[in-house]
């Protein structure tokens, strides 16, 4: 494994790293609860049926490997690995999480579209719901992950990512 420089933090940098942290594992609660109604819906009978369950499926567990992401990144950052790579995977799973978000949200609708069973239309409610608890604690996150970088620091490093993972025209 090639030699990463490790980076210091302030006793200030700890303390806004650890309200980061916090407020991820706050937001455990939602995400579990999130994954466990889609799984619910997946295997219901009124609504396995629905064009794009899978890909709705996928896009809410990418939801859960982006918050999952950013603990491990912390972890590892109050475990001495505190460097620019960990910078960036931290920034990259941190918009990874609101990016899928997103196309869960795009995806419910389009197999809502297509349900028309009581029992799975009310599954279909609650999952709005968690979608939009995920959406206000994602905004929590956001906040703290802003505090820590640095509003300008954060966008800088997520520019930075983009661009190197984008083919050129």
């Amino acid at each position: 494994m090639p030699y990463t420089q490790t980076l210091d933090m302030s006793a200030n940098d700890q303390q806004r790293l650890m309200e980061w942290w916090n407020a991820t594992e706050s937001a455990k609660g939602v995400v579990r609860h999130l994954v466990s109604l889609v799984s619910e819906l997946r295997l219901h009978p009124e609504s396995s049926h629905a064009d794009g369950m899978v890909l709705f499926y996928r896009a809410v567990s990418e939801i859960s490997y982006g918050h999952a992401g950013i603990r491990g990144c912390i972890r590892r950052a109050f475990s001495g690995e505190y460097s620019d790579g960990l910078r960036k995977n931290m920034s990259m799973c941190h918009s990874f999480a609101h990016k899928y978000s997103v196309d869960s949200k795009v995806m419910l609708e389009r197999v809502a579209k297509q349900i028309t069973g009581e029992n799975a239309l009310q599954l279909i409610s609650r999952i709005r719901e968690a979608l939009m608890k995920n959406d206000e604690m994602l905004n929590e996150i956001s906040k703290k992950a802003q505090a820590f970088f640095g509003k300008d620091a954060l966008q800088s490093l997520q520019n930075d990512i983009k661009h190197s993972s984008t083919l050129p025209i």
